[in-house]
């Protein structure tokens, strides 16, 4: 059958190329054979409608002119003459010796027969037009862009009209290279258009559609854009900045969707169930939802919809609204001491914030560090006591914020002193202070007590009495007496402090302090050539303050006995008690004194100790300091015991330390008797070794090593500093800037200065105003005024001697009316 279709196509488009050669041939042989109506002619056409037809009929025999022509219409009624531009739709026009048929637009009333007529010599000539008018080939009911659903059965709409019902034949492609055959599979041919079944995504694209007459041998073709229509779906649905937001920050909610037709949206949000009071910030758009600042409100729900006529799509998204921590419930409290006390801080906010309690010390100005701050768990019950009383802090926190509130615990409680009981060692000379000052909430009231002392160490000294110690003892916070031979209150002072909550008494003991007793025993630990270092055990017995230090008397023991005057050395307690610059391998003798600030007490026995022969020197002690050494590149060294020969040398030697910990290339320098040496080939972020010896005439010490890292070199060393000439250079520069200043500020304000003298002495040689010239008194000047001025200019008729004053504008002088 197909086969059957394409020979027919064949043949009929053969039938077309024959018919349009014929048509041409006759109506060449027509217009040559014609130009006389000689004989009766007949000839047929087939024309479209609304196009336009013209035909000439022409005489040329003699005698004969175009008057004798006629046109008849098929309704055999005489074709009007006319000319050009007329409204007529038929007429005729003479031209020459023709007489043309016009017809300007060919409608299907008009078909039939249209006739020349002449009447030459006796006989009747016509020639005969037989017209056939038809619809011309056109497509109706097809739009160039068609929608086709997907997973449906769709229909490509192409329909058209000729002369007679056209051939319809369907391509793809916008060349047309594929044609369509009618399938049941997936094409099925309708007379409304083409059905494609089953559309998928490949079926998109351009569709050709081609009708064609057989009798006239029309043929038309047109090009259809066919879009695969798609149900909505929705590729993101979106928060910014992000889905969980802090309260006030600005959101947008975006909705992105595909489908074809492109969706329209729809939002269903949290809102919808809110009253009219409602005072979101909400704006939605065409696929969003924007926020100005959002609000705790605003959290929820929120659903877009996609949708076109093919279906709909949704989906939801989740916004939490985080807010900051608000505490709601932490005061102040006051308890007494030994209440059971509740510490608690409510606080809310989303996320929940998580409660932090801080004990931060009684006061702000405690200077407590915040690492050392107790934390205090949330709903804890404290033991009220003056320790815990003070400032509390919450900080309650989340994502979003951290909020802190402080609150005060008062605890009232008894008196307490920081030390219930002191005990003090007074004697001749002494100043003792005693003090009643304790902590109490609520303040307390405070009474002193005395009692003579009973003491072994107080001897037999007459007590004096209370009423001798001081005036108003018992109201006093404070007392300080100096102990003299003939006041002494040894004994024991007693202050008590009392409030609502309770009391609490403090005792001062004062005794009579002695210095201390002999030093029992002290051995030597450290000896050498030059130096005795000595371990010393304190006084077994002391009736007194403690000892504080030690005294020795030493010397040579040939000298020992020659003289009662011998070197000394005093040592505070802490201190290594070292003798130095002794002679080396001498016997030498020394006794102990312990101190107190009493005073020295009683000598030891002679110990009798020797140095040792000369030696090497004691390693020498390095000062290091690396960003010193990496500024400066100094090494420095304290000199060590020379043990009885002075140091001569030393020798340093350093060298530099590689990543795998191996030494590299090493100096070694011989050094006189110096404790520093500038390095200037030390390296930054380099580790170096050092080993330093000292020598005397007895041999090397002991190396003295150390391993150290220069660190990375600072801008500022980079950077030379400003020599004395340079920083006198711009010290002068300064101060000549400073004068050229001042003389052009003079200048312009008092027209002195350098740069005024300049100018105004090139204006010496101008005549003088005559004013001036004749104020000899320069009585009309004010002020240092040059009365150069014109308002200072007197009358032509009044007197020289003016006095003009400028602030009230008044002249007076000796003649004046004023």
């Amino acid at each position: 059958m197909l086969l059957c279709f394409v020979e027919l196509e064949k043949i009929f488009v053969k039938m077309k190329e024959n018919f349009v050669v014929c048509f041409v041939v006759a109506i060449f042989c027509f217009r040559v054979t014609t130009a006389c109506l000689i004989e009766n002619l007949e000839s047929n056409r087939s024309v479209t409608t609304g196009s336009v037809f013209y035909e000439d009929c022409c005489c040329t025999v003699p005698g004969h002119t175009v008057t004798e022509l006629l046109w008849l219409d098929p309704n055999n009624k005489v074709v009007q003459l006319g000319r050009p531009g007329t409204s007529l739709n038929v007429y005729t026009e003479e031209q020459g010796e023709c007489l043309s048929l016009f017809i300007q637009e060919l409608s299907k009333s008009m078909a039939g027969t249209f006739r020349c007529v002449a009447h030459i010599d006796g006989s009747t000539y016509t020639q005969t037009h037989n017209i056939d008018v038809y619809d011309q080939l056109y497509f109706f009911n097809t739009p160039l862009n068609q929608f086709i659903v997907h997973n449906n059965n769709s229909l490509i709409t192409c329909e058209a009209k000729g002369a007679s019902p056209p051939l319809i034949r369907w391509y793809r492609g916008k060349d047309g290279q594929h044609e369509i055959t009618n399938d049941t599979v997936k094409y099925q041919f309708m007379p409304s258009g083409l059905i494609i079944k089953n559309v998928n995504n490949d079926d998109d694209g351009i569709y050709k559609c081609s009708a064609s007459v057989l009798s006239t041998g029309e043929e038309v073709e047109e090009d259809i854009d066919v879009k695969v229509m798609t149900q909505p779906m929705i590729t993101e649905l979106s928060a910014s900045p992000e889905t969980v937001v802090a309260e006030g920050e600005p959101v947008l909610i975006q909705c992105s969707a595909e489908g074809l037709p492109t969706p329209e949206f729809e939002w269903k949000t949290p809102q919808d169930n809110f009253d009219e009071n409602t005072t979101s910030s909400m704006i939605i758009i065409n696929n969003g939802i924007r926020f100005a600042n959002i609000e705790v409100q605003d959290a929820g729900t929120y659903e877009c919809i996609a949708r076109n006529f093919v279906g709909t799509s949704t989906k939801q998204i989740e916004i939490v609204v985080h807010t900051v921590p608000e505490i709601i419930d932490f005061h102040n409290l006051t308890v007494t001491e030994g209440d059971a006390v509740p510490i608690y801080c409510n606080a809310t906010g989303n996320p929940e914030p998580i409660v932090t309690i801080t004990y931060e010390g009684r006061s702000w100005d405690d200077e407590r560090d915040t690492e050392y701050d107790e934390e205090i768990p949330n709903f804890s019950l404290i033991l009220a006591n003056r320790s815990n009383a003070g400032i509390y802090v919450c900080n309650a926190s989340n994502v979003v914020d951290i909020t802190t509130e402080t609150i005060y615990l008062t605890v009232l409680h008894k008196p307490y002193f920081d030390q219930p009981i002191e005990h003090l060692w007074a004697w001749s000379g002494e100043r003792i202070n005693i003090s009643c000052a304790h902590e109490s909430n609520p303040p307390s009231n405070t009474t002193w007590m005395y009692w003579q002392g009973n003491f072994s160490t107080i001897g037999n000294e007459d007590m004096p009495t209370i009423d001798s110690i001081v005036q108003d003892y018992y109201s006093q916070l404070e007392h300080s007496f100096l102990f003299t031979d003939q006041f002494a209150p040894y004994g024991k002072h007693e202050c008590k402090a009392e409030n609502d909550i309770g009391e609490t008494i403090k005792a001062y003991f004062i005794r009579k302090g002695f210095p201390p007793g002999p030093v029992v025993n002290a051995t030597t630990i450290v000896e050498t050539a030059t130096s005795a270092t000595f371990e010393i055990q304190p006084p077994s017995s002391n009736e007194g303050p403690d000892v504080i230090g030690y005294i020795a008397e030493y010397d040579e023991a040939n000298n020992y006995d020659v003289t009662n005057i011998h070197p000394n050395r005093t040592w505070a307690v802490g201190i290594p008690f070292k003798l130095e610059r002794l002679r080396p391998n001498t016997t030498y003798h020394i006794r102990f004194a312990a101190i107190n600030r009493v005073g020295a007490g009683q000598w030891s026995d002679t110990i009798e100790f020797d140095t040792m022969d000369k030696s090497a020197p004691e390693p020498p002690i390095w000062q290091v300091d690396a960003l010193q050494i990496s500024s400066s590149k100094v090494l420095k060294w304290k000199e060590p015991e020379d043990n009885g020969e002075p140091i001569d040398y030393y020798v340093l030697r350093y060298c530099q330390v590689t990543d795998s910990y191996e030494e590299g290339p090493c100096t070694e320098l011989r050094l006189d008797a110096a404790t520093e040496l500038e390095v200037k080939d030390l390296q930054h972020n380099s580790t170096y070794y050092f080993e330093l010896i000292a020598h005397n005439v007895e041999g090397n010490s002991t190396p003295a090593n150390f391993s150290l890292t220069i660190p990375a070199a600072m801008i500022s060393e980079d950077l030379p500093p400003l020599s004395a000439g340079a920083l006198i250079g711009i010290a002068v520069l300064i101060i000549v800037l400073a004068l050229v200043l001042l003389d052009v500020i003079l200048f312009y304000w008092r027209k002195q200065g350098i740069i005024a003298s300049c100018c105004y002495n090139k204006n010496k040689k101008r005549k003088p105003s005559q004013l001036n010239s004749r104020d000899k008194k320069g009585l009309l000047k004010d002020n240092g005024e040059s009365g150069t001025d014109d308002t200072l200019r007197r009358p032509n008729n009044g007197h020289k001697e003016y006095e003009y004053n400028k602030t009230t504008g008044i002249i007076t002088g000796k003649h004046s009316s004023v």
